[in-house]
């Protein structure tokens, strides 16, 4: 435990404690400004779309490099 010689001591930890409070106050504004933005329902569908636009992606060039081997089973 900290002791103090003075009050003067006493106000400069509590003012520093509460800039550092503040500080982290802010800090959690910010990031609940972010969280709810990309929660946002564009935000939300661009990121369905993207994923569905990859997948497709994905499975055709899976499909051209099976044919391409002879490994597709398609007739």
């Amino acid at each position: 435990m900290k002791r103090y010689n003075s009050f003067k001591e006493i106000d400069k930890d509590l003012k520093l404690l509460q800039l550092q409070k503040d500080i982290h106050q802010q800090k959690a504004k910010i990031n609940i400004a972010k969280i709810r933005q990309s929660l946002s329902l564009q935000n939300l569908l661009a990121e369905l779309i993207a994923l569905l636009g990859q997948k497709y992606l994905y499975k055709k060039i899976g499909t051209k490099l099976l044919e391409r081997f002879g490994l597709n089973k398609r007739k």
